[in-house]
């Protein structure tokens, strides 16, 4: 895959899929959740909202590292030759709910307006280190957004 076709794809993938399982680290072990994402147009930073009363902020806000696997997945045989995964990883700060975040994160999941906009949640936001993508189930490929 050429890497235009790559960045094409990846771009792809992060538009139309609306879910990440986040992993975030407390005492060098991991814990994961779902969470709703969004982009931005270049990739170099991906925003998320969670409530501020949860381990997954608390473990954030400690280590601020974290990474996120976004998928297409069918959950059927063909996804060992189809499907594509993409682990993103970076470190995770607070981010503040500018009118423009709240619009990119809006665009994508207006169904959330209440809970970004909720004074108990906080907008979080990934400096992304790299995107590592696997595609065909073995081809892996890594893009350095640093």
């Amino acid at each position: 895959m050429s890497e235009k076709h790559l960045m094409e794809s990846l771009k792809s993938l992060l538009k139309e899929q609306k879910l990440a399982v986040l992993a975030s680290f407390h005492e060098e072990e991991p814990y994961t959740n779902l969470v709703g994402f969004v982009t931005t147009d270049d990739l170099k930073y991906i925003f998320f909202v969670t409530p501020v009363a949860t381990r997954k902020y608390c473990y954030l806000i400690t280590s601020q590292k974290a990474s996120m696997m976004i998928d297409n997945r069918s959950n059927n045989e063909s996804d060992f030759n189809d499907a594509m995964a993409v682990n993103a990883t970076g470190k995770v700060m607070e981010a503040e709910k500018t009118d423009e975040l709240k619009d990119l994160y809006l665009e994508k999941h207006p169904y959330l307006h209440d809970f970004l906009l909720s004074p108990s949640s906080a907008l979080m936001r990934m400096k992304v280190k790299s995107y590592i993508v696997a595609s065909k189930f073995q081809n892996v490929v890594e893009i350095d957004m640093s």
